[in-house]
């Protein structure tokens, strides 16, 4: 009897983690957000780091650390990208590792018009460990520990005018739809499906205007976001960022950060307000992005300098 218990809230608690990892700040992991948009930041290269932090006052916190690289030309119109993100959840240790590569290919309608195609491939590793629980009896799990491959696609359309932009796209993620089960169960991870606006609209010389729309959806989960932006320019090297999101239902996420020459960082923090609120007491997660961008290195020709007296 207390196995069957046990193996029931196991099944329990691992459909509720049993979804893929996403941040607030949605617009910086352009990998996990649709792989089209791999290559698509203003210079050559892009690197990021992201962590999050969340429901601390409720449980020991779930930690989520994510790194990425993006290469915006490795040839004519195709950039790559990778990521590897460590999840970890609970007293239990559940954790997973993964590592994705993403490719994209622009088409070009005409000067203001693009569309993109992107493909992803992933591979985890998803894990448990109970040495940190006490139970009657021990109970011994057919699969503690397993991998999985993972496929995504997506597909991308920007219009740019003048200098205004706005990006509509779409993407599926684990369409393979791999094996999840720490048991002899035959249990699949959801596919996912996002659907986003993202947009840029100039005010004047110092103010730009950032709205954005994101739904995503994965199995019975739905996940609907707001988030609007503005960039004000204190001069030519440096920009001060203040970003509001809110999520449908449960959170509002206000967020501040600072952009100087070719690095940014963000700050954001998840205000809950959904049923959970008698629990984290209107507390949700700590986020922090920094970004950095760079251009390829130019070769400089040689000049032949006039003498000065010609």
């Amino acid at each position: 009897m207390r196995k069957s218990i046990f193996i029931l809230l196991l099944i329990f608690a691992f459909n509720l983690q049993a979804q893929d990892i996403h941040f607030s700040q949605f617009t910086i992991s352009k990998i996990g957000l649709n792989p089209a948009l791999v290559g698509s930041q203003q210079g050559d290269y892009k690197t990021r780091f992201q962590k999050r932090t969340q429901w601390k006052s409720v449980a020991n916190p779930f930690s989520t650390i994510a790194i990425g690289f993006e290469a915006k030309s490795l040839m004519k119109k195709t950039a790559a990208g990778f990521e590897f993100f460590n999840d970890k959840a609970g007293d239990a240790h559940f954790t997973t590792s993964k590592f994705n590569a993403a490719i994209s290919r622009t088409f070009t309608i005409d000067k203001q018009k693009h569309i993109s195609a992107g493909l992803l491939l992933g591979f985890a590793q998803r894990k448990v460990d109970f040495s940190a629980l006490i139970f009657e009896q021990v109970e011994q799990l057919q699969n503690p520990s397993f991998s999985f491959f993972d496929i995504g696609i997506g597909g991308n359309y920007t219009r740019i005018l003048n200098d205004n932009f706005f990006l509509l796209g779409f993407s599926a993620y684990n369409i393979n739809r791999p094996q999840q089960s720490l048991i002899e169960e035959d249990v699949r991870l959801e596919e996912k499906y996002n659907s986003y606006l993202l947009s840029s609209y100039r005010i004047n010389n110092r103010l730009v205007l950032n709205p954005c729309l994101l739904y995503s959806r994965q199995g019975k989960s739905a996940e609907l976001l707001f988030s609007s932006g503005i960039n004000y320019m204190l001069n030519n090297n440096t920009s001060f960022i203040s970003q509001l999101f809110y999520r449908w239902d449960d959170a509002i996420i206000p967020a501040f950060g600072i952009s100087y020459n070719s690095i940014t960082a963000i700050v954001s923090y998840d205000i809950n307000h959904s049923d959970l609120t008698a629990a984290s007491n209107y507390k949700g997660g700590f986020e922090f992005s920094l970004t950095y961008g760079w251009n390829k290195k130019k070769q400089i020709e040689k000049t032949k300098y006039c003498p000065k007296y010609l």
